[in-house]
């Protein structure tokens, strides 16, 4: 639908342009005094005017368009990489996720118990070394 509307949009600024041109270039229409642009001395009539102006207003559509083109597609290619390294780190975490999983757990030795008392003199019963009978 834009596309549709972006050619419509065209064909009348084209439209225009033409009618603009041809309305303008009896000697009546006449540009009273010379002017230059980059030393380009310009006189004419005010339709070859007009028709310079349209060149110059598509060149210069042209140009931010392409512009906004590039813009675009560095952001787009942007946009892509952050969602694939998002995608890579999931699959890292989910990767070591299961690492975690198959890995058995090594067995940690559980604390002695202290075989002396605080006064660090007696035993305490049934700990430490077996009891003589």
């Amino acid at each position: 639908m834009i596309i549709v509307l972006g050619l419509v949009i065209a064909v009348a600024a084209v439209a225009a342009g033409v009618a603009g041109v041809a309305a303008n270039t009896s000697d009546v229409n006449r540009l009273t005094s010379e002017f230059s642009v980059f030393d380009y001395h310009f006189a004419g009539t005010t339709g070859e005017l007009f028709l310079i102006g349209i060149i110059v207003g598509v060149v210069g559509g042209l140009g931010v368009g392409l512009v906004s083109a590039g813009a675009w597609r560095s952001t787009r290619r942007g946009l892509e990489t952050r969602r694939e390294l998002r995608q890579s780190r999931k699959e890292i975490a989910a990767a070591q996720a299961d690492l975690a999983r198959t890995k058995e757990p090594a067995t940690k030795p559980a604390p002695a118990a202290p075989v002396w008392s605080m006064s660090k003199l007696l035993r305490k019963p049934g700990k430490g070394a077996a009891t003589a009978k």
